[in-house]
């Protein structure tokens, strides 16, 4: 298999968020009791509660008003408010912001122990060990097969290695459960040049730039996408 190390790691590093989501653990308060607490005097008979007058004949009595209760976002709302906040970000700083809220509102529900397996896949692939690394996602995949992030995770491990078709596979999961994915699009669209498909990997890379189009460094790849497609047709 040819090994592309720099194409490759790029796209990981686009998804490190998933090992960067902190556990927020929220503590009780306890009220510390009062060093020397008053001597309370007797107490005094309880006054006579005011009359109140009677309401005028042909008067309602106007009855309190209860709260209005909103709905509570759902993840998938907060991660397609996000993908919405992407495609209209004014800059390339603000679009990072943005992206890596989106990719912590991904990798949101994944386990301990699915994190710690994307931990050793990444430690793996530091001593070039694809094999080993692909076999850690996908064990975190059986544990948690809902969470297609973690598919696109294996994607980015397949591009390295070569195996495009597998990286393939593993986006159409990905992309059919979070078409608004714009990092799935750019992989599919490298995949797809790599395996001289220029018109594929024109399409998935219009469409990851309809959805980031402040993605960094995207002027240079549509060019040689671009160029690539040109050249096949001469």
């Amino acid at each position: 298999m040819v090994c592309r190390m720099t194409d490759g790691r790029r796209w990981l590093m686009a998804g490190a968020v998933l090992l960067c989501t902190p556990a927020l653990t929220c503590l009780p308060v306890r009220a510390e009791p009062a060093a020397n607490p008053p001597v309370s005097s007797p107490a005094a008979p309880p006054a006579a509660p005011p009359v109140q007058p009677a309401p005028a004949a042909g008067t309602a009595k106007a009855s309190p008003k209860s709260p209005t209760l909103h709905p509570r976002r759902t993840l998938h709302d907060r991660l397609v408010e996000a993908e919405k906040a992407l495609a209209m970000a004014r800059n390339e700083k603000q679009a990072g912001e943005i992206a890596d809220r989106a990719e912590g509102l991904r990798s949101r529900a994944l386990t301990g122990s699915v994190q710690m397996l994307i931990s050793d896949s990444h430690d793996a692939l530091e001593k070039h060990d694809f094999q080993r690394a692909q076999d850690d996602l996908t064990s975190a995949i059986t544990i948690q097969p809902d969470q297609s992030i973690l598919y696109r995770q294996r994607a980015a491990i397949r591009l390295m290695a070569g195996d495009n078709n597998g990286a393939i596979s593993d986006l159409g999961v990905e992309l059919q459960a979070d078409p608004g994915d714009p990092t799935a699009w750019g992989m599919l669209a490298e995949a797809e040049h790599d395996r001289n498909e220029p018109d594929a990997a024109l399409q998935a890379f219009h469409q990851m730039l309809l959805l980031n189009p402040k993605s960094p460094d995207s002027d240079k790849q549509l060019k040689k996408l671009e160029k690539a497609r040109d050249g096949q047709q001469d």
